[in-house]
């Protein structure tokens, strides 16, 4: 079974393109990282179960619900008073830029201590534990409670993975570096390589200069560093050329510490971006646990990546053989 800890909040979304200055109505969804992770998979057939904590009102329910209709174990959710957190999205549309808004601040998942779950309980039947940058970053309670968890799921011999997923609005990037570097060494998959802490023999950042666009031959010795720095298995990464919030280009890569394969890179338009990143995860993810090549890995992580783009919401729950599919270019309509 695959766990994942995180907070799932509602999404405020202007609809058609609408900026939210002057929108009069909203439309609600749900949605976050780890979240999105547990649904994608559980589309693709996995048993899927999150933890986290929510409201005991109507918006904590359908929360639940929500999870619920797509086969989300939801037994590990904690209920209290309390608020959901939420977010309000603006969709960019070619040369506007979306926008993210968000208002979590004092929601019930920020809230929670280790008091608040039975880790044995919880683990029961789990081979795959998930966890992002961002509930790490929400407050140093919470960045404790998932320390004491990976401590946990390391213990029972649990892979985790652990996307850095980097939120400027939430901590600076050094201290980002420094307290998530102290989790890696409980850490078998990560997806990104910043905010990560590798310093040289002076002391001073490896990756202070890098561009976001550095070719494999570059970055192959920096990630086979943080391989052997931090007994990382893989390291998975995308980089996405912006042409216009309408318009991106993207490539995929996978590094095994001794070398890192790569995708084609595709040009997609977009429909929705929020939550692209997390299909990506989740592909990964699942053709890791399907113990497939990493050659086929990293492929299927992108192609769900790039179909994510042309769906609404956060996440997609769709049958694997779907992702599959989109490699043949195939133009036509299914009938």
């Amino acid at each position: 079974m695959f766990l994942t800890f995180g907070e799932i909040m509602m999404r405020l979304t202007a609809p058609d393109h609408q900026l939210l200055r002057e929108t009069n109505q909203l439309n609600i969804s749900f949605g976050g990282a780890e979240a999105n992770v547990a649904i994608m998979l559980s589309g693709f057939g996995l048993q899927t179960s999150f933890m986290t904590g929510l409201p005991n009102n109507d918006f904590g329910e359908k929360a639940i619900r929500k999870l619920k209709k797509y086969d989300v174990n939801t037994s590990e959710i904690i209920q209290k008073e309390g608020r959901i957190g939420s977010y309000f999205v603006e969709e960019g549309f070619e040369y506007r830029p979306s926008k993210v808004i968000y208002d979590r601040n004092h929601s019930v998942f920020s809230t929670l201590t280790i008091e608040d779950f039975d880790l044995e309980k919880a683990f029961q039947g789990v081979t795959w534990f998930h966890f992002t940058g961002i509930s790490c970053a929400v407050n140093d309670q919470l960045y404790q409670l998932i320390q004491k968890i990976l401590k946990y799921a390391k213990n029972r011999g649990v892979t985790v993975s652990c996307d850095l997923n980097y939120r400027a609005s939430l901590w600076d990037f050094h201290h980002a570096r420094m307290k998530m570097s102290k989790l890696l060494p409980y850490v078998d998959v990560l997806f990104g390589y910043e905010p990560v802490t590798l310093l040289n023999a002076y002391g001073q950042e490896i990756k202070d200069n890098l561009s976001r666009f550095e070719s494999p031959e570059t970055l192959q010795p920096i990630l086979k560093k943080i391989h052997e720095t931090y007994d990382v298995k893989y390291i998975a990464y995308t980089q996405r050329k912006i042409f216009n919030s309408s318009s991106n280009r993207l490539q995929g890569f996978i590094s095994d510490g001794n070398k890192i394969l790569e995708t084609k890179s595709y040009d997609t338009k977009i429909l929705d971006r929020v939550g692209t990143g997390d299909a990506f995860t989740a592909g990964v993810i699942y053709q890791l646990i399907c113990e497939s090549d990493l050659q086929a890995t990293i492929d299927f992580g992108i192609n769900n990546m790039i179909y994510k783009h042309t769906v609404r919401g956060d996440y997609q729950f769709i049958h694997p053989e779907t992702i599959r599919s989109i490699s043949n270019n195939n133009k036509e309509i299914n009938r």
